[in-house]
């Protein structure tokens, strides 16, 4: 099969509508306008390599910033996008053949206004891994990006070299042309708040889990990088992706039907839940029907990839990729639910006993100093510490720590002691102790140190924040 029978919309019409303007594997079809190409590709790729700093407070979360803006502006100025930023007062629809042409000579690309994504999955992964291959650093990851929310601030690199006449083109027209085609570059304006960056991926992490299709064999070994598996050859000195794109859906389409339906459906997900990993565990609880549509948009995205018409002739595999999502975010959401319930008890359990040893170091410290003789003694055969049953509400479920009847500590040897108070209540402890009465026999000497002494323990123990430390130390 030729590539320009993959690039040529030779397919059915769809009845429903869907995928009309759905992109081919390789360039663009009859449509090149970004607001028009949107609904039916709602997402972009951008391969980079993350420049973390330790002045961002936002340093594990992407932001792309044009580099005309980069030295003058700080990020945060795109994230408020305030109407004194400079992405406000500029918008695509003013940009020029000048403006293209300044992003794509790389002589002059420190100077363009433009942040280049891609609308193809498969570009951004055959790019991504002829960087790694090629470059020193191996940091090379592939942010996903909600192409809704940047819109507004996107055209396609294409329409902006359609603008020249032959007059107006740069000797490199041409060649610009051809690659804003196979990459089917889209520019952003000024720069991608980090709201429509969904996630970013480390290339190693999105190779481990290509469909079987972009692989020269399907079992892995433990041996094996996950560059050694690769089915195109990411060595070659001058890499075609025009080629890889024709490698690829000769393999796809070389398979049987039920293995087509099985690359398209489950590898599919599979690609699609790791790209979007972070964000889709994150709101499986918050959001749940919004998350699983984005992620059964990216992955039918994903599925139509290696042949359009093909999908397009099987209606039931959009089907069959939304039910699969559903089930997958199914089982998050109970896995994180749970993992949350079981977080709240254990923490639970360990405040219980650290309650719990506050009071036994309460009680010991109070037989020490009234068998010093620093308090007088009172008669008792059973002194209780009660703790109440405690309950840790998450969500909807709630999970109790403590068996309902109060947890007793008792102290079974027959001694002089005073009643114990709870914790809560051990600011009351002082005024307990003032209704003891004085041993008449005790000579009045004594009864001065030991009433001043035990005055001074009281008001520090007032005083401080920490009366159970104090009372044990003590």
């Amino acid at each position: 099969m030729g590539i320009s029978n993959i690039t040529s919309p030779t397919s059915p019409s769809d009845p429903m509508g869907q995928d009309r303007n759905a992109l081919p594997q390789y360039g663009f079809g009859a449509e090149i306008s970004f607001d028009k190409l949107l609904d039916n590709n709602p997402f972009l790729f951008r391969v980079h390599t993350p420049r973390r700093t330790t002045t961002s407070r936002h340093d594990t979360e992407p932001c792309f910033v044009g580099q005309l803006f980069s030295d003058s502006f700080a990020s945060s100025t795109f994230r408020g996008a305030s109407p004194q930023s400079p992405s406000s007062r500029l918008s695509p629809s003013v940009g020029t053949y000048a403006d293209v042409a300044n992003h794509l000579d790389w002589t002059t690309r420190s100077t363009s206004p433009y942040v280049s994504t891609s609308f193809s999955f498969a570009w951004a992964i055959w790019e991504a891994t002829r960087r790694y291959h090629h470059s020193l650093k191996h940091s090379v990851e592939i942010a996903v990006i909600d192409a809704k929310g940047v819109s507004g601030r996107a055209v396609t690199a294409v329409e902006l070299l359609r603008q020249a006449g032959p007059k107006e083109r740069h000797k490199d027209h041409w060649k610009w042309y051809r690659f804003a085609l196979e990459a089917q570059d889209v520019l952003i304006w000024g720069h991608i708040p980090e709201t429509a960056v969904l996630a970013s991926i480390p290339l190693t992490d999105v190779l481990n889990k290509l469909p079987p299709y972009f692989l020269s064999r399907d079992t892995p070994d433990a041996k094996d990088s996950p560059m050694s598996r690769l089915g195109w050859d990411y060595t070659r000195k001058k890499p075609s992706y025009r080629q890889f794109s024709q490698e690829m859906a000769d393999r796809f389409l070389r398979l049987s039907v039920e293995r087509r339906i099985r690359d398209s459906t489950t590898g599919s997900i599979r690609l699609a839940l790791c790209l979007l990993r972070p964000w889709f565990h994150r709101l499986a609880l918050e959001d749940f029907a919004s998350t699983t549509a984005t992620a059964s948009e990216l992955a039918y995205v994903i599925a139509r990839w290696p042949g359009l018409w093909w999908v397009r002739e099987h209606p039931e595999i959009r089907d069959l990729i939304r039910c699969m999502v559903y089930i997958v975010g199914e089982e998050v959401r109970a896995a994180r639910r749970i993992q949350a319930l079981t977080d709240s008890s254990r923490m639970q359990e360990v405040v219980g006993g650290l309650e719990r040893l506050i009071q036994l170091h309460q009680a010991r410290a109070l037989v020490r100093r009234r068998s010093s003789g620093v308090l007088p003694p009172i008669d008792m055969d059973k002194q209780r510490v009660r703790l109440a049953p405690q309950k840790v509400v998450c969500g909807d479920a709630a999970v109790q720590t403590e068996e309902e009847k109060p947890v007793e500590v008792t102290m079974e040897r027959k001694i002089q002691v005073a009643p114990l108070t709870p914790l809560s209540d051990s600011s009351e402890e002082p005024k307990s102790a003032h209704q003891f009465h004085l041993d008449a026999l005790v000579p009045t000497a004594s009864c001065f140190f030991t009433a001043f002494f035990l005055g001074s323990f009281i008001a520090l123990c007032a005083l401080s924040p920490r009366h159970a430390e104090l009372a044990y130390f003590t």
